[in-house]
């Protein structure tokens, strides 16, 4: 029989909460209340949650009237046979010990058992780990199930057979298995800031996800193991997770129970294969092995997965690997590591085997020549796998490799996992190389163009990137392509599209499928910010549809990250939200840190358009967490400046002033995302008029630059601010020279709050919340009603105030000016809004009064009073004089 695992570690104190078993809860209280079946089995791996399932079912029908009998199986328990069955004897007077002998006694027991249940309710059976239950205990158990006196929830481990009574019950239809799946990623994304009391960055719930393969145990022993040894902690309001999560003592003895299970020649596999990481099917040739193999990929200790032509076997579980390889001691894992290596170079696929060959020398601490690690990093870089890519280029360094080439694989390699200091002073050294024996234009355009991509990451440095790239284009005519490029998202950077574009023109037409690929994709920015969102957007799909990024030196989810930027400006902001959603998930499996901003910072943005605040300020916290921590640095004022707009909006004025003390004051002047946010704090300080004066100047300099885009949100926000006049006139200038559909609506937005027109207020906030913006949406209706209650409109403002408030309610906490005039527009009081509504329900007089302790005449007078102020005559007019939508009424 196999031993029990040992009880179930506790890291934090306190049962968590259950999250993504609703599903399951309600299909196993289904399956037993409704549907009557015998048996329910709960299976799934150790520690996904059986038990907890199992109790909450039990609980929710013990609150519907069913009786409750736990049995909890165990090794010591099995030795007595039939002890099972004591807690079910009750008043009974069978004879326990004749029951599993004498049919006649089993039966006066189901008898009895049956008759219970008419008296006092059906009774439910737990059986936690049935195969540790004795036999004579699970046959008796399966026989008052099929006799219908009792019925059975079990739980059953996977890799364990289910005992041959229980199977029995299938045959008669009357038995349901329901397999426990580990938590998926959202799931963790709604457990853990219920567990810690805070938001979590999303790098961190996929890093814990991976690190327990989404099992709920190991994601509490993981995190209270974090949270002990300072690796999870708050910054910046985020719980952010640093370095590799490991388990804990607990955990690690959860592990060994299970891994001390396996026979020696199991063992041996999963030896090799937590030194290995993965290891090709055909290297395994022992048929002890082999056999081995296919029983621990029964168990789902091990998954076989296909790879090219072949198939290759893993550890299915990264803490059963961890737990594994710190279990090998160090002289074996060389031997089996070179073992490997050996049966690698003698296969069939030397070369495909390549990576894992180099990987496998630098873990024995035999790394082999330079030339075979780099080339391995060659092969690591195609695969993004970029942590590997710059170990084995740092091995290939260290083993006398002096070639640029190497050096440009690792400094790109290092830009990529966020390293960018130290990807620049690999750089230096490749160009001081690369002066003294120049080989091509190409490698020494190669060479600068990364140098000026590490610059401008690193606190942007734009100005000093564009100086490095001067002449070069001239100086190097053949890489001249490439050198133009990389000039034209500097000069994006610095806020010049249009000198972007003309930079982007001097590259002759013609080149390869993957040049122009690469060409529209850096035309798209550009093109966005000179509001020409149509040919943006076609450049951007036509590009993904291609499938030629494969070899160009823009990554595909560069551009899939583009084309959210450019559904936004559509006003497609849903379709933004997925694309960048998208594009995160893929830049966080590869590790790629400098992605992994690019989209929290795009996700932060386009849920500020959508006008939720709460859910932008997480997107920008991660983003501000993870610049701190993982880089690259120049997203940290970023993200800084995004966050304080957003508490500014909120009204939290001492945390968004708190938020842009951290950005240096130079900013304010050199980048008018820095502005905007000054802009903000400022206005919530009661120095509006300041704020303005400066957006107006930053605004006309955005336009002559050509940066249509942003020069319309700073607009936008000039208007909202106070003043809608000057805002109107400039936003009329750019809508005259762009077509994005969105700086048109802002136009029409800021000439409506200067002409402070009700109706056409009320048109732009109908096409706001159309596509989305719920905040600006809330803020015309909010004005608009005020311009109706000063044209004597009093049944349009309060409708449209009943509108505002209802899209204000969905902003996460927005308190902007415009929505304060909102506030002050109310026709009537708190006390005859409130009977009104429940009016607009459908309630008669007679109810409301019940309803709020009042007298049937106190709620006429008020109706009437409502009735008057919002000028209709009868109750079947209140919802829409209300404002009320259809699902509110």
């Amino acid at each position: 029989m196999t031993p029990p695992p040992p009880a179930a570690p506790t890291g934090l104190p306190g049962a968590w909460p259950m999250v993504g078993r609703d599903g399951m809860l309600a299909q196993t209280r289904a399956a037993l209340a409704v549907d009557g079946l015998a048996l329910v089995v709960l299976s799934g791996e150790a520690g996904v949650g059986k038990t907890r399932l199992a109790t909450e079912a039990a609980e929710r029908l013990e609150s519907e009237g069913w009786r409750i009998n736990r049995v909890m199986a165990s090794a010591s328990l099995s030795d007595v046979p039939l002890a099972a069955l004591i807690p079910l004897m009750g008043a009974t007077r069978q004879d326990i010990t004749r029951i599993g002998t004498d049919t006649a006694t089993l039966m006066g027991f189901a008898r009895d058992l049956a008759a219970e249940r008419g008296r006092e309710g059906p009774l439910l059976v737990v059986v936690d780990d049935a195969p540790q239950l004795d036999t004579l205990s699970i046959a008796v158990l399966s026989q008052l199930a099929a006799a219908g006196a009792i019925a059975l929830l079990a739980t059953v481990r996977d890799g364990e057979p289910l005992p041959d009574p229980l199977v029995a019950l299938w045959t008669s239809d009357r038995a349901l298995r329901i397999a426990l799946q580990p938590l998926s990623v959202d799931d963790l994304d709604a457990l853990l800031p219920a567990v810690l009391g805070g938001t979590v960055a999303h790098q961190t719930t996929v890093a814990l996800h991976g690190a327990s393969g989404g099992n709920p145990l190991f994601v509490r022993e993981l995190v209270a193991n974090a949270l002990r040894t300072g690796a999870l902690t708050e910054q910046h309001g985020t719980w952010l997770l640093t370095g590799v999560p490991g388990g804990s003592r607990a955990l690690d003895e959860l592990i060994a129970a299970r891994l001390g299970e396996l026979d020696p020649a199991a063992r041996e596999v999963m030896e090799r294969l937590a030194v290995c990481q993965t290891i090709p099917v055909a290297h395994i040739v022992e048929p002890a092995l082999r056999a081995a193999l296919d029983r621990l990929e029964q168990a789902q200790l091990v998954t076989v997965r296909p790879e090219v032509h072949r198939y290759v076997a893993a550890i299915a579980h990264p803490q059963y690997a961890a737990a594994m390889r710190q279990a090998v001691p160090t002289l074996r894992r060389i031997d089996l590591l070179l073992d490997h290596v050996s049966r690698a170079e003698g296969s069939n696929d030397r070369e495909a085997d390549a990576v894992r060959i180099a990987t496998w020398r630098l873990d024995a601490g035999a790394p082999g020549d330079a030339g075979l690690l780099t080339d391995a990093a060659r092969l690591a870089l195609l695969a993004d796998d970029f942590d590997l890519v710059a170990r084995l280029a740092e091995a290939a360094e260290r083993s006398g490799g002096t070639d640029p080439e190497l050096l440009l694989l690792h400094a790109d390699a290092l830009i990529k996992l966020g390293r960018v200091d130290a990807a620049l002073g690999i750089l230096e050294r490749a160009r001081a190389l690369d002066d003294v024996s120049p080989v091509d234009a190409h490698r020494t355009a190669r060479i600068l163009t990364m140098t000026s991509t590490a610059l401008i990451t690193v606190n942007g440095r734009f100005e000093e990137a564009l100086a490095l790239l001067d002449g070069t284009a001239e100086r190097l005519p053949a890489a001249a392509r490439r050198l133009r490029q990389a000039r034209a998202r500097i000069l994006v950077g610095l806020e010049r599209p249009r000198e972007a574009l003309d930079e982007l023109a001097l590259i002759p037409d013609g080149g390869t499928a993957a040049e122009k690929a690469e060409l529209a994709v850096n035309s798209v920015v550009p093109l966005l910010a000179l509001g020409r969102t149509d040919e943006a957007l076609r450049a951007t799909e036509r590009v993904l549809a291609s499938g030629q990024l494969d070899e160009a030196t823009v990554p595909g989810r560069v551009a899939a990250l583009m084309r959210a930027v450019v559904l936004a400006q559509a006003c497609r902001l849903e379709e933004a939200r997925s694309a960048a959603a998208d594009a995160l998930a893929d830049a966080i499996v590869l590790d790629d840190a400098l992605r992994t901003r690019q989209a929290e910072f795009t996700l932060a943005a386009i849920h500020m358009s959508m006008g939720r605040l709460e859910t932008a300020a997480r997107w920008a916290k991660d983003a501000l967490a993870g610049a701190r921590s993982r880089g690259p640095a120049g997203y940290e004022p970023l993200a800084r400046a995004l966050l304080a707009r957003i508490r500014a909006q909120q009204g939290q004025r001492a945390e968004a002033q708190a938020v842009l003390a951290c950005i240096p004051a130079r900013m304010i002047d050199d980048d008018s995302l820095v502005l905007l946010a000054w802009a903000w704090v400022e206005a919530v300080d009661g120095r509006a008029a300041g704020a303005r004066s400066r957006l107006i100047e930053r605004t006309r300099q955005r336009i002559a630059s050509g940066d249509l885009d942003f020069a319309s949100v700073l607009a936008l926000d000039l208007a909202r601010l106070g003043d809608a006049r000057t805002a109107a006139e400039l936003l009329e200038q750019m809508s005259a020279e762009a077509s994005a559909p969105v700086i048109a609506l802002r136009a029409r937005t800021a000439r409506a709050m200067a002409d402070d027109d009700a109706d056409a207020l009320a048109r732009a906030g109908d096409d706001w919340e159309r596509h989305g913006y719920l905040l600006h949406a809330a803020e015309c209706l909010a004005l608009a009603a005020e311009a109706a209650r000063r044209a004597g409109r009093a049944r349009d403002a309060a409708q449209l105030t009943g509108r505002a408030r209802g899209l204000a309610e969905r902003t996460e906490g927005a308190s902007t000016t415009p929505l304060a005039v909102g506030e002050q527009v109310e026709p009537l009081t708190p006390r005859e809004r409130e009977i009104a509504t429940l009016a607009a329900h459908g309630l008669a007089s007679n109810e409301i009064a019940a309803r709020l302790f009042l007298s049937p005449r106190t709620v006429s007078n008020h109706l009437q009073s409502a009735y008057t102020k919002l000028g209709v005559r009868r109750r079947t007019e209140l919802a829409a004089a209300l404002g009320l939508t259809e699902q509110s009424a």
